[in-house]
Order: structure tokens, then C-alpha cells, then sequence
């Protein structure tokens, strides 16, 4: 499974990858973003990992 999220860090976001930095709460943009994945044909959506694809929490 590290793997895979590795794998989708390194890709980068995209139409069915958002990143979401989460430091102290969820932003209200990461429910947004559910809703879109729902419209559409799901995606992923990694909590912890900022825009550039840096994160603190793994790999």
C-alpha cells in the first residue's frame, strides 16, 4: 500500500488526484473535492501531502 501512495505522490495531481496539506484540520476544499470525485469517476485524495507533493506524515 506505501507503494501505491508513493507511486501516486510521485504523479502529481490531476483529474482524479488531489493533494490536501492538512496541518491542523481538514480544509473545507477536501469536501469539495469528494464531491467532484463522486461526480465523476472516483480519485484519490491524500490528506498530508501539500501541492508540491512534500508531506510529513509518510515515505
Amino acid at each position: 500500500m506505501l507503494s501505491q501512495i508513493k507511486s501516486i505522490i510521485d504523479k502529481g495531481e490531476g483529474i482524479t488526484t488531489e493533494f490536501k496539506e492538512c496541518k491542523d484540520a481538514c480544509p473545507k476544499s477536501a469536501f469539495e473535492t469528494v464531491c467532484s470525485f463522486l461526480n465523476r469517476n472516483g480519485g484519490n485524495l491524500l490528506l498530508g501531502v501539500n501541492d508540491d507533493g512534500n508531506n510529513d506524515y509518510c515515505c
